[in-house]
């Protein structure tokens, strides 16, 4: 396999890179973000940076979370089940439409996605749709815009950041999104956690015999049932809001090219980075334009997120 890719020029500011689609042009063949059941396939790469300018670069990813990779599968699930309830057989999904293409976060799909070197679209054609969702939309509180009022709502799907709403219907309240969210969706959808209060049922000692067992009915068992009455009102070790942590971009790596260069007596610097690029998706943040800066992506390897979790 052709695992290396070079591109050229930064902006400043964020810039998007997409492993998958451009592994697929480089070797003709489909690289996927998924497997086809779904698990999240992480890409091992070494990036190599040499600039003209002083520059400091920071690699964004989506998180490597039991929520991020929860979400693909829940959100493959439901693919295949939208499809399967429109009647859509396996075949005519078409060859390359089998698993989900996201965008990174919602500021991919109007952002700037690099091309590598070599890649000139007036000579040669490449095709990478994004993913798209039809269901039917969700439901506000209120009319803040106007809409058609379709009966479906058709969508995109970004990893990271929230659902945004484009519209909502004048009469009904009914959302439109313009992206949505996938660690968001999924943390809106899945059973919150249940988190006991003070005046809500506890364990009460005498009735949990199972966590006095060791003790014998030992003296301390009272004291130890303290401790688990405290325990079970303690709320979670991290954040549970539906658009909170989990749904943010996860910084790889960051490195400061050429401190101090100014061209003339200064010598520039090479730069190498390793990273787990989950989803082969990445942010690349530059603090300054640099039209004569090269970036050289070596991928040694693709494994399931869940095996590096």
């Amino acid at each position: 396999m052709q695992n290396t890719m070079v591109y050229s020029q930064l902006a400043s500011g964020v810039q998007y890179i997409n492993l998958a689609r451009d592994l697929s042009w480089m070797n003709s063949r489909n690289h996927e973000h998924t497997d086809r059941d779904g698990h999240v396939v992480g890409y091992l790469c070494n990036i190599k940076v040499h600039g003209t300018v002083s520059n400091t670069l920071t690699v964004g990813i989506a998180p490597n979370t039991w929520k991020m990779r929860n979400a693909f599968r829940k959100w493959h699930a439901y693919r295949n089940l939208m499809f399967t309830e429109a009647g859509v057989t396996e075949s005519e999904k078409g060859r390359y439409g089998k698993t989900i293409r996201p965008f990174l976060d919602q500021s991919m799909k109007s952002g700037t996605i690099k091309d590598p070197v070599g890649w000139d679209l007036t000579k040669q054609s490449q095709e990478w749709s994004y993913t798209q969702i039809a269901a039917a939309p969700g439901f506000g509180t209120g009319a803040t815009g106007t809409n058609s009022e379709d009966i479906v709502d058709v969508y995109e799907l970004n990893i990271c950041g929230v659902n945004q709403v484009s519209s909502t219907a004048s009469t009904t309240g009914a959302q439109y999104y313009s992206s949505v969210g996938m660690i968001h969706s999924y943390n809106q959808d899945r059973q919150e956690v249940v988190t006991p209060t003070v005046d809500s049922e506890t364990i009460e000692g005498q009735n949990n015999p199972l966590a006095l067992l060791r003790q014998g009915g030992s003296v301390s068992g009272g004291e130890v049932m303290d401790i688990v009455e405290d325990q079970e009102l303690e709320k979670p070790p991290y954040d549970i809001t539906d658009n909170g942590w989990s749904t943010q971009l996860a910084i790889s790596d960051i490195t400061q090219v050429n401190p101090g260069y100014d061209g003339n007596n200064s010598i520039p610097v090479l730069r190498t980075m390793t990273c787990f690029v989950p989803a082969g998706l990445i942010a690349l943040s530059a603090s300054a334009a640099d039209s004569g800066a090269s970036l050289l992506i070596e991928v040694i390897d693709t494994v399931l997120c869940k095996d590096m979790a």
